[in-house]
């Protein structure tokens, strides 16, 4: 049996992200504003497709008019590098100077399975980043990373609502949500085939299909 590649896991990953940033806009009231963009959805905003090293930026405004943008990195393997940490860098600044009317709050969190190389934690120091690791799951790394926008917009209620959505945080209970560009077979973490339902509860970890047609 074929074991899913990196690219695959951190795609997974990725989505798993956008879920639980779904979750947080479902819940909040009326008068919110909070906009998700993807990496595409970034480039194609700005116009500029060299714009490569943020996964998800999030425009927030809250009803009393304080503004936040979120921008996040997502690694979902063993190691990272102080390149990769220069390009969100870069990419953070490269974003932030297209929007020069922009007086908010500026977040950028660094999400990670593990924790950045001596070089990589010192430039995400100097870069005033949040670092948000855990090598448990990525269903309970994709939620520490939302408990802390959470934390940040000072309405830690959200995480309640959040936990009761997902499934089991353990690693070799997670299920699939299937990527609606392409066609998947959900499996674990180890490996094995997980025919499960897709619910509005999944989470992901999903292995691509080769099809000849």
């Amino acid at each position: 049996m074929t074991e899913t590649s990196a690219s695959e896991k951190g795609f997974a990953f990725e989505r798993r992200i956008q879920y639980v940033l779904e979750e947080i806009k479902y819940n909040l009231e009326d008068g919110w504003t909070f906009e998700i963009k993807g990496e595409q959805e970034i480039r194609d905003h700005f116009k500029e497709q060299s714009l490569n090293g943020v996964d998800h930026m999030i425009q927030i405004k809250k009803p009393d008019g304080e503004q936040h943008v979120f921008l996040l990195q997502e690694k979902w393997k063993l190691l990272t590098n102080q390149r990769e940490v220069s390009q969100f860098l870069d990419c953070c600044a490269r974003i932030l100077a297209r929007m020069p009317e922009y007086t908010g709050k500026i977040h950028r969190l660094w999400v990670s399975r593990t924790v950045p190389s001596a070089n990589g934690e010192k430039s995400l120091q100097e870069g005033q980043c949040i670092v948000v690791q855990t090598c448990t799951s990525q269903t309970l790394l994709a939620i520490n990373a939302a408990l802390m926008i959470c934390e940040i917009l000072g309405r830690r209620d959200l995480a309640i609502h959040l936990i009761e959505s997902i499934g089991s945080l353990l690693p070799s209970k997670e299920e699939a949500i299937a990527d609606p560009k392409n066609t998947f077979e959900p499996v674990s973490d180890f490996g094995e085939k997980r025919v499960l339902p897709i619910t509005n509860k999944t989470v992901v970890m999903v292995k691509k299909i080769d099809s000849t047609f």
